[in-house]
């Protein structure tokens, strides 16, 4: 049955949409629920990992490939719509790229925000996710989707933009999470198989990009997804190869380690502490349409 919710994840480069939460979105085409990702950067400052890709004829056309990846991953997952805000990656924190003319970390924020609340007050999405406010590890791209999303979220119900149209409130607003137990489980699985473990650490502790237990509010059952998220991630092939971590694990290991977390930092319902779904508490008539 088709539903009246919508859902909208706004990422920095393509490939972060399935990474953090394919499992999530393929799940919302499975109950009819619309999706809308946006991607803020062209991404094309990134390190090409595939072999097949050599650097001098693949990184003038980087940004054209991952667009095409970003594509194929979304017709996976059954994304129903993608857009791309086309600023240019700006490259990892430090870099000299940061700066450059077209860099997202420089663009004016004010012009950012309004492609987004353009986006949401056309899309009406219930429900946005995005990054916490270090962008998950720091990325100035990561950290400049989180400040956007954030301000248009609230942007998009006020008299702010009156050019994007009539002002909709989003409902609930997540970030994104990984949280430290989920870290060390899969290291701790990894070590048993005789595996390397998860992005080389020994320690969760080494990873800056994980997110303590006690943020994290919502966890998501995504075992009827997982394979078509490893489908997603494969289609990003310049970006991900065969030994990322989810990816290097048996099929027959996979459904353990589907679980996709988040953490509701604004709800204009009343919401549990602990969630399964990033849709409770929304209305009963339009959670009953999924059902």
């Amino acid at each position: 049955m088709t539903s009246d919710l919508r859902l909208m994840s706004v990422h920095a480069h393509p490939d972060d949409e399935t990474i953090t939460m394919g499992g999530l979105l393929s799940l919302c085409a499975d109950r009819g629920i619309a999706t809308c990702n946006i991607t803020c950067t062209d991404g094309k400052l990134a390190t090409i990992f595939a072999p097949d890709m050599p650097e001098e004829t693949h990184r003038p056309r980087l940004a054209e490939i991952r667009q095409d990846e970003m594509r194929e991953a979304a017709r996976i997952l059954g994304i129903t719509e993608i857009h791309f805000l086309g600023y240019g990656d700006s490259g990892m924190a430090g870099a000299e790229t940061n700066t450059a003319d077209q860099a997202f970390w420089v663009a004016p924020l004010n012009e950012d925000v309004g492609k987004l609340v353009e986006h949401i007050r056309r899309f009406k999405p219930q429900v946005v996710i995005t990054y916490d406010g270090n962008g998950g590890y720091g990325h100035p791209d990561h950290i400049q989707t989180h400040r956007a999303t954030l301000l248009a979220v609230e942007a998009a119900y006020s008299a702010l933009y009156p050019e994007a149209g009539p002002p909709w409130e989003v409902q609930k607003l997540y970030y994104t999470a990984f949280p430290v137990s989920s870290m060390k489980r899969a290291i701790e699985f990894a070590k048993a198989a005789g595996m390397e473990p998860p992005f080389g650490a020994d320690d969760p502790e080494d990873l800056p990009f994980l997110t303590p237990d006690h943020l994290v509010t919502t966890t998501v059952d995504c075992r009827t997804t997982i394979m078509r998220k490893r489908e997603a991630l494969r289609a990003h092939r310049s970006q991900i190869t065969t030994d990322f971590p989810l990816l290097a694990i048996p099929d027959e290991v996979a459904p353990q380690f589907a679980d996709e977390f988040y953490q509701l930092v604004i709800s204009r319902n009343q919401s549990e502490l602990h969630e399964t779904d990033v849709f409770a508490g929304l209305p009963s008539e339009e959670l009953a349409a999924t059902r």
